[in-house]
């Protein structure tokens, strides 16, 4: 199904779903709905958490609920709309009118949802006041998942690794199961309450390995601090296994973004356009995105040239001497310094925010000693500026 942002020919229910679900429709009135959304999940979470301390909710109590019971109607609405466009996701899993919304009703992040605002309706329902549904409110800070790039990137690295992460998990298992062992042989005469059983004893083998070490169970015996040194070094491998997939995870998700950011910025300059794909991608690994803010010098006068800049977005004001251009998106900037191996004789300042692409200088010198094209290229848009006045400026000598 199109999008139409006009909302022209299409159902309440499909703009309501464009509004709520569709990543394909960035409008302005979905983007102030998800801010809003955001807001009410952390006042909601900070209610939930003030309401946890005697002195304010005796104070603020009927504010504190207030706000509880607002954000909990707004939550509902949230949910049931959210249950009502189901059918009309792009991807058609949910099409069906009656088990199509069941099986949304079962993804995580709709049990998310309902998690949300279930606590305060069993509160109202149930007689009492149950400290756990209470408690059970701060569980809509897993809402803000729906919004939030880093915890959606997490989500991903645990798919990814999820049998990496498994197999440490064995092993985390095993040697908990061995270290229990262990000292409930060599402490379990002398300390019968602490390590009297292998289960006993897996409180203290589980503190032990994960390097927390409360201190609170602690063996005596000669053998038994001998086998608890051994336990707390293999403890430091454990520990970071998991640690170590997840940050690998991590980076090779925020590569892939890097890399696919940096694409679409290469891909919009029109310098490049000629480049077959395995040279495009070649590039794309060498040029590193830089987001600046305005006024910040990007190069400047008499410094010893090490890259050149392409703007994807955003406007930079060259400046020589007396003499000034304001460059656009599709420009560059700072090559002819590296072409003469010279001091720079002009000075870049951002007019605006900008997105630059970086090229360092040795990565330029290889680019061009490997693509004649590409050289051709850019000492045509050279000789373009002069004619136009503007050698002197962003690429006359030395800029």
């Amino acid at each position: 199904m199109s999008v139409d942002p006009s909302g022209a020919g299409r159902t309440l229910r499909q703009q309501l779903y464009e509004l709520l679900e569709d990543e394909e429709w960035p409008g302005p009135a979905s983007r102030w709905i998800r801010n809003a959304l955001v807001l009410l999940i952390v006042a909601s979470v900070a209610a939930a958490v003030l309401d946890t301390v005697p002195s304010v909710r005796e104070r603020w109590d009927a504010w504190l609920r207030a706000v509880e019971y607002g954000c909990v109607l707004l939550f509902t609405l949230e949910y049931a709309a959210r249950v009502w466009v189901a059918v009309e996701d792009r991807a058609e899993r949910y099409a069906h009118p009656l088990w199509g919304r069941l099986r949304y009703m079962l993804t995580p992040m709709a049990v998310i949802d309902l998690l949300a605002i279930l606590p305060t309706y069993l509160a109202l329902i149930l007689p009492g006041d149950f400290l756990l549904l209470r408690t059970l409110r701060i569980l809509r800070i897993l809402k803000i998942t729906r919004y939030s790039p880093a915890l959606a990137t997490f989500e991903i690295v645990l798919v990814n690794e999820r049998r990496s992460l498994a197999a440490a998990g064995t092993i985390l298992a095993v040697a908990l199961l061995l270290a229990a062992g262990a000292l409930h042989h060599a402490e379990g005469a002398v300390q019968p309450e602490a390590f009297g059983s292998i289960p006993a004893a897996m409180w203290w083998a589980i503190i032990t390995l994960t390097t927390v070490g409360y201190g609170d169970v602690v063996p005596v015996t000669a053998l038994g601090r001998v086998l608890a040194g051994f336990v707390a070094v293999i403890g430091i491998g454990m520990f970071a296994l998991p640690t170590a997939i997840l940050g690998a995870g991590f980076a090779y998700e925020l590569q892939k973004r890097n890399f696919a950011t940096t694409a679409a910025m290469v891909a919009r300059v029109p310098l490049f356009r000629h480049l077959p794909p395995p040279q495009l991608a070649e590039l794309t690994a060498l040029l590193r995105p830089r987001m600046l803010p305005p006024r910040y010098t990007v190069v400047r006068r008499g410094e010893h040239p090490d890259a050149m800049y392409f703007i994807d977005e955003g406007q930079v004001v060259i400046r020589r001497r007396d003499r000034r251009v304001v460059l656009g998106p599709g420009q560059f900037f700072g090559e002819m310094a590296l072409l003469e191996g010279r001091p720079r004789q002009m000075t870049g300042i951002t007019l605006t925010s900008c997105k630059l692409l970086e090229l360092q200088a040795s990565d330029f010198h290889r680019l061009l000693a490997g693509d004649p094209r590409l050289r051709r290229t850019i000492i045509d848009e050279v000789e373009r500026r002069a004619a136009s006045n503007m050698g002197g400026l962003a690429s006359g000598p030395g800029a």
